[in-house]
């Protein structure tokens, strides 16, 4: 297929989509209904538009196609050969380091890369378009059977890097339910959740709520570590609590209470609980370099609908703390007002910070937490 058919298809494809699904799927299956176009041309096309959305909505006189190309030339990610016949100037700079081409394309083509809201602290607009245009890894939190899972990589020729005595990262597109046919042995879960795992601290017998459940990630670092406690999880998608329950019981989990619930309204009959897991719904922010397509299409709007929702979600959460005991607040965004803005929302006479942080898994290969851990006054 010659190079102007993929930009043509790619910008077909970029009109064409809206935000309703995934951009990955929606790729997937816009590839179905072509059967035409094989794996090199599949790789082409995505990879034009992937590199288009990680540039972000930036203001400039370019065109479509020389964002694609920049977008592309800044990920790596299609050979040189590919440049040499669409843009003779950006094959010339094609070895160059990340920083080096970010210099250059900003200096060129007079493009002023910035993010529109203010970034959480410790991080800085340089590390966070370094990890956009990077590519991710796959982290799997192993469980048990460590060896022989190492062995298996090593047998099928997979790389692989260790990160801790329990994290090992993956190249993006390993086959993980082929390779490893004893589910219960891992988990896939990125390495900045992975990190938020010392940070909860259950005792024999407290009463715990995740009030925002999600796939379940952050009940499965709780409950793994095997310290018997009175669970409760819940979420305001039935779907989601009916999925949590299956991947639950993939790990042999069976002793907890799962149910639908609105995080940003009272438990009804009222609770109260030793600990609180409130991993809230957010922008994202800190994941996009796996859907691109939500940096591109993210606004004003949309960071405020967030930050009011998860004002509500945390302070009602906060209602339902006993007196001594402790909220963990998570999100995936890089975003302030996510995060610091929403802690420095709390009533200081009755609850206090702990500890703030950024779970930072950008160098890695990952993505990125913010954590908070609040106290309820004694």
């Amino acid at each position: 297929m010659f190079v102007d058919a993929y930009i043509q298809t790619a910008t077909l494809v970029f009109n064409q989509y809206t935000l309703e699904t995934p951009f990955a799927i929606y790729l997937k299956k816009y590839f179905k209904s072509a059967p035409q176009f094989g794996s090199r041309d599949r790789k082409y096309i995505a990879e034009l538009v992937f590199g288009l959305f990680r540039l972000g909505n930036i203001q400039t006189a370019l065109s479509l196609k020389e964002r694609m190309l920049i977008g592309s030339f800044l990920s790596g990610q299609l050979p040189i050969l590919f440049f040499e016949k669409t843009s003779p100037l950006l094959a010339q700079y094609y070895t160059l380091s990340f920083d080096d081409k970010f210099a250059f394309i900003q200096q060129h083509f007079a493009i002023k890369f910035n993010i529109p809201f203010q970034l959480t602290s410790d991080l800085t607009p340089g590390e966070y378009f370094h990890y956009i245009f990077q590519p991710s890894k796959v982290f799997i939190r192993i469980r048990s059977h460590y060896q022989e899972l190492l062995n298996i990589l090593t047998k099928n020729e997979i790389p692989f890097e260790i990160y801790a005595d329990s994290c090992i990262a993956l190249p993006q597109k390993t086959k993980i339910q082929e390779l490893f046919t004893q589910h219960d042995a891992y988990v896939v879960q990125d390495i900045s959740s992975q990190m938020a795992m010392p940070h909860l601290q259950p005792m024999p017998n407290e009463r715990w709520w995740d009030c925002c459940a999600a796939s379940g990630g952050k009940t499965l670092l709780l409950l793994d570590k095997k310290i018997p406690i009175d669970l409760t999880a819940t979420d305001i998608r039935p779907s989601i609590i009916a999925n949590l329950r299956k991947r639950l019981a993939v790990y042999h989990f069976h002793q907890y209470r799962a149910f639908v619930a609105d995080a940003a309204k009272p438990l009804i009959p009222a609770q109260t609980f030793d600990q609180i897991i409130a991993d809230v719904p957010c922008s994202g922010a800190g994941t996009w370099r796996r859907n691109p397509e939500q940096y591109y299409y993210f606004d004003e709007n949309k960071l405020k609908a967030y930050h009011t929702l998860q004002q509500s979600i945390l302070h009602n959460a906060l209602n339902h703390l006993k007196p001594g005991g402790y909220l963990y607040y998570f999100t995936c965004s890089i975003f302030e007002q996510e995060n610091e803005a929403i802690i420095h929302s709390i009533d200081k006479n009755y609850f206090s910070i702990i500890q703030q942080k950024l779970l930072n898994g950008f160098g890695m290969g990952g993505d990125c937490l913010f954590f908070c851990k609040i106290q309820r006054t004694p």
